[in-house]
This record gives C-alpha cells, structure tokens and sequence, in this order.
C-alpha cells in the first residue's frame, strides 16, 4: 500500500560503482495486482463460490494473503532508499511526513464516509451514538484498531464489528503498516549491516509469535473470548518475516544492478520469472487447500511461504522485468499501482452495497460470485482513481514541497 515518487524517467541514484534506478515502475504493478487479488477474494468470500471445488477454489481462497504481499511491498519501497544511501536513513522527520501524508487522508476520508454509512450498509448503530463507539473511532484514527479488545467496546456500548465499523474490515492490515513505518528507522541501519541474521530473526520471531498465539484459545477460554487467536495471529510481530523478505528483495536488487552481477540472457531470466510464477501459484493453491484446516503450525508456515517466492519474484520483476514480468511495466498495470490504495479502501463497502441493495447477488454461488466481479471491480477503480486524483496526489504533493522546504 506504499507508493514511490512517480517521475516521467526513473529517477537515478548514483552508486560506488554504478547507477541504481531508485523508482521500480514493475513495483506498481505488483502493487496493483495485489489489490485485485484482495478484492476478489472479498467478492469470493461474500458469494461462497464452489468454482468446481479444486485448484481454481483454493487459489482464489488463497488471494487474501495479497494483504501479505502488500507487505513485503512495503518493506522493499521504504528500504530501497536507505539502501541507496548505503545504510543512512538520513530525515526520519521529513519520512514519517512523507509515510502520513501517503496513507492518512484517503484513509480518513473513508473512514468518514463509511462511520456515517454504518446503518445504511449494516444495519448496526451509527458509532457516535455510545461511549464505546467513541473508542472505536479513536483507536481508528490512531492506527490502534487491530489492538483494541473488542470487549472494551462492548463493555462502552458499542456492539457492531468493532474492525473498519463492520463496513470495511480490510482496515486491520493499516494498524500493520503504521507499525513497520515507526519501527523500520530504528531498525534499518542494523538490518543493512546484516541482513542474513536480521532476516534470519525476524522470520524466526514471526514463527514464534505465531506459535504462542495457537496456543492462547486455552488461556482465553475463561473469558470466552474465542476470537483472541486469529486477533493475535494477525498481530505485527507475525508479519516481521514479510517486511524483511521485502527488504532483503530491495538490497538484492541494488546489489546486483550496482555491480552488474546480472549475467543470465533474455531467454534464460524470462524462463526464471515463469518458474517464480508457476511456483507462487502452487503455494498460494497449497495455502488455500489448507484453510478449511485447524490453526497447525504447518498452515502457518504454509502463509510465509507465498510471500517469500512473492519477494523472489519481486527482486527479478525489478532486476531484469523480461518475459511475463514485462507484462508489470505497462501504462495499465501502473496505473493500477496507482489507484490500488484507493481500491483496497473501498472494495468492501462496494460489496456491501451490491449484496445489500442488490439482489442479483444476494444468493451465494458461481454466478453471483462473477456478478459480484462484474460490478465490484469496476466500481472499486473509480473509486481508487478519485481516492488517487482528489486526495492521494494532493497529500502527497504537499508533503514533497513540506520535505523539500525543510531541507532547503
């Protein structure tokens, strides 16, 4: 959900021993694809369509962990720079500006409009209406909406869906985000340093994390709590293998382009990017064979998976994008990079509208399933366009005269 400075060229950045372009035009349209994947898989889940029952049903019920994806976007955008750099994080201030205006208006616009929709939608109280509607829509401007304890809310009088209002629940993986974004200046100077122990660590605490929070449905049984597991499971911590996985594509991306250590033919690199293809199919199909399947360690070893060959994939789409990864650098696909933000933020609550007002697709199954495309879509890149065009782009020209002021 990050983006890069957009400039007619690739901006260029001057190396000890070559010229590293530090804008990846095929990051945008890996940017974009994860958005569609998010969204259809939304679509999927509301409609509950069998798809014949075998591997086109599991890979679309495995397009969710493009919110995975997002995240080693992430961690390879904000690092590339630091790595250019050679480790220096040089402004943090003039950063985190750039991080705030990129990802809080449009979010806050939409989390406005959906507040005041909430009943329209859902058919759940406004949230202004109790204490604990209060707290819910604090701990949403604070980016704290995946940590706060849905009992909290109840306890104040809020008994609606505590995520995104129950209008958009997408909203979980921005508590994510701001997180990484506050961490990564703290971090980034060690990681580049090492970044084999530093991946190595967070891949290693990832798994851990993951492993203790499995274990919690028995110390939250007494407070009948049976959601604190999957809460936990999509805690910060569970996705530090992911950021780093994206920063490593982004140091390995540099190094090979800075030294040129890049040596396989056309034929050769458009074969590998086919492979890293084929093989991200194959264990987003495996992942999505498993989801009918109890909290295992191996499901969640089998989440990691696909956002590891998704940041092999990645580093070759930015080293050499031949052959299918060609495909990421064409006007259409950055143009999808561009509105995908927009996208994620307003996917759900078209679904909601659809399943709602229309009833078309009010019966679950394969055809309300491609109805349910036919409409959303469509109305999810508009709304990512005006997102883009009347909010994002305003944001986030003012932040880049802000950070140019102060460094003048």
């Amino acid at each position: 959900m990050t983006s890069q400075t957009r400039t007619p060229t690739r901006e260029t950045v001057a190396s000890a021993a070559g010229i590293v372009p530090a804008v990846v035009p095929s990051v945008d349209g890996l940017r974009g694809l994860a958005s569609l994947l998010v969204a259809i898989f939304h679509c999927w889940v509301f409609t509950d369509a069998h798809l014949g029952g075998g591997d086109l049903r599991a890979l679309v019920a495995a397009f969710g962990r493009g919110v995975d994806f997002f995240f080693v976007i992430s961690g390879f955008v904000l690092f590339l720079p630091v790595v250019l750099r050679g480790g220096s994080f040089d402004d943090v201030r003039a950063y985190l500006v750039r991080r705030a205006a990129r990802i809080v208006p449009a979010y806050y616009v939409s989390l406005a409009i959906q507040a005041f929709t909430v009943r329209w939608l859902t058919g759940f109280p406004l949230p202004f209406t109790t204490l604990g509607g209060w707290i819910v829509i604090v701990a949403h401007l604070l980016f704290l909406q995946h940590e706060l304890p849905a009992s909290l809310a109840r306890a104040a009088g809020f008994w609606g869906n505590v995520m995104g209002f129950g209008v958009n629940g997408v909203v979980w993986s921005l508590s994510v985000e701001a997180l990484f974004y506050v961490t990564l200046p703290l971090v980034a100077a060690a990681f580049f340093r090492r970044p084999a122990r530093a991946v190595v660590i967070a891949v290693a605490t990832s798994l851990v994390w993951r492993a203790l929070a499995l274990r919690t449905p028995s110390l939250v049984a007494a407070t009948t709590n049976v959601t604190a597991a999957p809460r936990l499971l999509d805690q910060f911590p569970a996705y530090l293998g992911h950021f780093a996985f994206g920063m490593s594509a982004a140091m390995l991306y540099v190094r090979v382009v800075r030294d040129r250590l890049w040596r396989l033919p056309t034929s050769a690199t458009a074969t590998l990017a086919g492979a890293l293809v084929v093989l991200l199919a194959w264990t987003l199909i495996a992942h999505g064979r498993g989801l009918g399947r109890s909290l295992t360690y191996f499901r969640q070893l089998q989440e990691i998976l696909p956002s590891l060959v998704f940041a092999a994939l990645l580093a070759l789409a930015a080293i050499a994008p031949v052959g299918p990864l060609s495909l990421l650098e064409r006007p259409a696909m950055r143009w999808l990079g561009d509105v995908s933000y927009g996208v994620f933020l307003w996917h759900q609550p078209m679904i909601l509208v659809v399943r709602r007002y229309l009833r078309v697709v009010h019966q679950k199954g394969d055809a309300s399933f491609f109805l349910m495309l036919a409409l959303v879509i469509p109305a999810s890149l508009l709304a990512g366009w005006l997102s883009r065009r009347y909010v994002e782009e305003p944001a986030i020209a003012w932040a880049r005269r802000r950070t140019a002021s102060r460094r003048a």
